[in-house]
């Protein structure tokens, strides 16, 4: 089966990102790909997730940083929200574990390939994520 070019292209970035990040991070222990467990209703760690860069020990907090390469300009108007809020509770169930269970803050953020050519669209979704505590980057800026 042939890979669809938009996930090639995802994960072409993604690797990029942690390549980058795994050979320029000064401080901390630096996983790409790390596994976490979910905090779920119930108390009972049933569920794992994936997060993309994971920083330990980086002083007393820990980062949580997800990689999206959307491209944000394609995405439709009636569609941002939604896409956003999924961005959103993503990386918000990856520092539960940290914030609830190990009670250690966390640094949360999330990179985007580039912004939007809109600039109205790209204070949108930086004011939609800085609001809920995530952290923006626009990695080809």
């Amino acid at each position: 089966m042939v890979e669809p070019e938009i996930l090639k292209t995802g994960k072409e970035f993604h690797r990029r990102v942690q390549e980058d990040w795994e050979r320029t991070a000064k401080d901390g222990h630096i996983s790409a790909e790390h596994r976490i467990p979910l905090v779920p209703k119930s108390g009972h760690y049933k569920k794992h997730g994936r997060l993309d860069i994971f920083v330990d020990e980086a002083g007393d907090f820990v980062s949580v940083v997800e990689i999206k390469s959307t491209d944000w300009d394609s995405v439709l108007p009636r569609n941002r929200k939604k896409l956003l809020g999924s961005h959103r509770r993503q990386v918000l169930r990856y520092i539960e574990h940290h914030i609830d269970i190990k009670h250690i803050d966390v640094c949360p953020g999330i990179i985007y390939k580039s912004a939007p050519t809109n600039p109205a669209l790209k204070e949108e979704i930086e004011e939609y994520l800085n609001n809920w505590g995530l952290q923006v980057v626009w990695y080809e800026d």
